[in-house]
């Protein structure tokens, strides 16, 4: 920075073209008496004769880098005159086509802005003072978007990259900090949708997402979630909740059930769908809105449902379900035996059900057997456990054995 600083002093050093009073307030330059040559320059260009003489912004816009620079430890202070060199310097551009005096100082005093707005950011930053920090930062932003969609080019061939992501970053951080929400995800946005994908695009694009999500904006939420999918398969888990939750959410009954299946084909090994849709038929078949339909056909799908997030992942939450399933079933198929007329039907209805109860032991142990494995109980662990021990219990005991019963009933006992 000190090197740019430099060049620009050594070109104004060689102006000739200044009309005689620019000439006083160049030599005030020189000597380094910017507060006066802010006052001489802000007087001269108060005058309307003066207001469209391109020298003079310029001369204006080095004065203020300048005064910038020397309060670059003060941003509250310094911001304002860096934000007037920047709005001076872009004058003199337009002003003078051919820029010749930014062309002599290979555009230091337009880089040297955004160097100097870029530390007052950090600064500020630093100190706790947020919103000088997201000023500064904001204008940085502003001026180096400029530079590079000019073209410019610094000394030593400095040229800026299409994407600032530092400080684009920054003022999103910052913004969120402040509350600024649409300022926040203006800049996420920016992050993602420059495809700059590193450590921080992904904290960009779960917060796109979970924006989208909350507003459901279908279009936006899913080309977000299509790049967090791409660039970021090992949170894949993460992302495909995020999905599932959104393709769900507010539906109920056949509509939501349409949905699961759809997930189920689009996402063929996720535990979620399957064990979230065998949960959905779980609760609808005890509802009150199942009565006098046939819940046959809704079983028989859970069970295939259970049995595939079983085989993604057994957890104890799915193979209780599988258990507890059949267990119920058991007592289901009892009851149509019980009113059976037929010999023969009563005889297979009987059959049927004990060769369901007895399905429900394996899944029941399974169950026990990760739950055991816990460290530590919440109250629905226990609660698990404790089901599972008594399906275990009971089945053991319809069947005829009395000491696994037994065995089983202490186990629950001891859960607690």
């Amino acid at each position: 920075m000190k090197k740019y600083l430099l060049l620009i002093t050594l070109a104004l050093g060689g102006f000739c073209s200044f009309a005689q009073s620019l000439k006083d307030i160049n030599t005030l330059v020189v000597l380094k008496q910017f507060d006066k040559a802010k006052t001489s320059i802000d007087s001269y260009l108060a005058d309307a004769k003066n207001a469209s003489e391109a020298d003079a912004w310029y001369l204006k816009a080095f004065i203020y880098k300048a005064l910038g620079y020397e309060k670059m430890n003060q941003p509250e202070l310094g911001k304002g005159l860096m934000a007037d060199a920047f709005t001076a310097i872009k004058k003199y551009a337009e002003l003078d086509p051919k820029a010749e005096l930014t062309k002599n100082e290979e555009n230091a005093t337009m880089f040297n802005t955004y160097f100097i707005l870029k530390d007052m950011g950090i600064t500020a930053y630093n100190s706790q003072n947020f919103q000088a920090s997201f000023d500064c930062f904001k204008k940085t932003l502003e001026v180096h978007d400029y530079i590079f969609q000019k073209g410019l080019v610094g000394p030593q061939g400095l040229k800026f990259a299409v994407h600032d992501t530092d400080i684009v970053w920054n003022l999103a951080l910052i913004a969120k900090e402040l509350k600024l929400k649409d300022e926040a995800l203006m800049y996420y946005k920016r992050i993602a949708d420059a495809q700059v994908f590193d450590e921080n695009a992904v904290s960009a694009l779960d917060e796109l997402i979970l924006h989208n999500k909350r507003e459901k904006n279908s279009e936006e939420f899913y080309k977000y979630l299509a790049m967090a999918k791409k660039n970021y398969p090992s949170d894949m888990p993460y992302w495909e909740a995020q999905e599932i939750d959104f393709a769900t959410k507010d539906l109920e009954g056949e509509a939501l059930y349409a949905k699961y299946d759809e997930l189920t084909k689009s996402l063929p090994n996720n535990y979620v769908v399957f064990y979230g849709y065998g949960v959905e038929l779980d609760k609808f078949i005890y509802s009150p809105e199942a009565k006098g339909k046939d819940i046959n056909p809704y079983k028989i799908k859970m069970e295939e449902l259970f049995k595939k997030a079983v085989a993604i992942n057994p957890t104890a939450e799915a193979n209780l379900q599988l258990a507890n399933l059949f267990y119920n079933s058991y007592f289901d198929i009892q009851d149509e035996a019980g009113k059976a007329k037929d010999a023969k039907v009563k005889a297979a209805l009987l059959a049927s059900s004990k060769e369901t109860l007895n399905k429900s032991t394996p899944y029941a142990e399974e169950s026990i057997k990760v739950l055991a494995q816990l460290k530590e109980y919440k109250y629905s662990d226990k609660a698990a456990y404790k089901m599972a021990l008594e399906i275990l219990s009971n089945t053991y005991k319809i069947n005829g054995n009395a000491t696994k019963a037994a065995e089983y009933e202490k186990k629950k006992e001891d859960v607690d």
